[in-house]
């Protein structure tokens, strides 16, 4: 089992697949690279731009005809990138933004330059209302390389930190390399997802994340980051 829990599937919404052949192409690509169960997640950004829920929602319908037809063993979910805003908490009240899959765990992501104190009030903010929180693509906040940030977030606020799969397979210099081996060794990531929006550049490497993670970490801790922690969180309410 494969769980892939940031992935841009859905055609139309966002800079991920831009029509239903894009979609097709990418689930195939998923297929082969092991992936068994993907949260949809397209951008939402409450309060500034509206969020397309019904449309979205038709669409992952769509989507899973399309895959029992074709007999792929992929199963999706709905879900949501969530970029923080003062206005996130009130709407996923609202249910007008999804959590993944059902459950209380959101994925937010955030300015590259936002100040700590921004994601910590964001996380205590969400964790008060209820929700449990993701991080996603930890690697890319300039405040998160201070291994002080990332260990209260971690500790204190209880948020999961998500790697890109593709920040494991081909580092960006050797500053993120080292950043991401030292935050590994304090088992401060907690979660591998791809972030696929396409089929070219972007695409799903999740499977090729997880044998590299098996070399150079052991294979308990790809298994925790790709497929133990996903599923725990993905059953919280669903059957898989």
């Amino acid at each position: 089992m494969l769980i892939d829990m940031h992935h841009h599937l859905i055609y139309g919404l966002d800079d991920g697949a831009q029509t239903f052949e894009e979609t097709q192409k990418m689930l195939r690509a998923a297929h082969q690279q092991g992936v068994t169960h993907i949260i949809t997640t397209p951008h939402g950004t409450p309060g500034r731009e509206p969020f397309r829920l019904m449309e979205y929602l038709d669409r992952i319908e769509e989507t899973k005809a399309w895959i029992r037809q074709e007999g792929l063993d992929i199963r999706i979910y709905p879900g949501c990138e969530i970029f923080y805003t003062e206005d996130t908490v009130r709407m996923l009240n609202e249910a007008r933004i999804p959590t993944l899959a059902g459950t209380h765990y959101v994925l937010c992501e955030f300015g590259v330059e936002a100040p700590y104190e921004y994601l910590a009030g964001a996380a205590r903010k969400l964790g008060v209302a209820g929700y449990h929180v993701i991080f996603a693509h930890v690697e890319r906040y300039r405040c998160l390389r201070k291994f002080r940030n990332l260990l209260e977030l971690h500790e204190d606020y209880e948020v999961l930190m998500q790697v890109n799969a593709r920040t494991f397979l081909e580092p960006d210099g050797f500053m993120t390399r080292h950043w991401l081996r030292k935050a590994m060794d304090r088992e401060l990531i907690d979660l591998a997802a791809s972030d696929a929006h396409g089929v070219r550049s972007r695409n799903c490497r999740l499977g090729d994340c997880r044998k590299l993670m098996s070399r150079e970490y052991g294979r308990d801790t790809a298994d925790l980051l790709c497929e133990d922690l996903p599923r725990r969180i993905l059953g919280k309410k669903n059957k898989i």
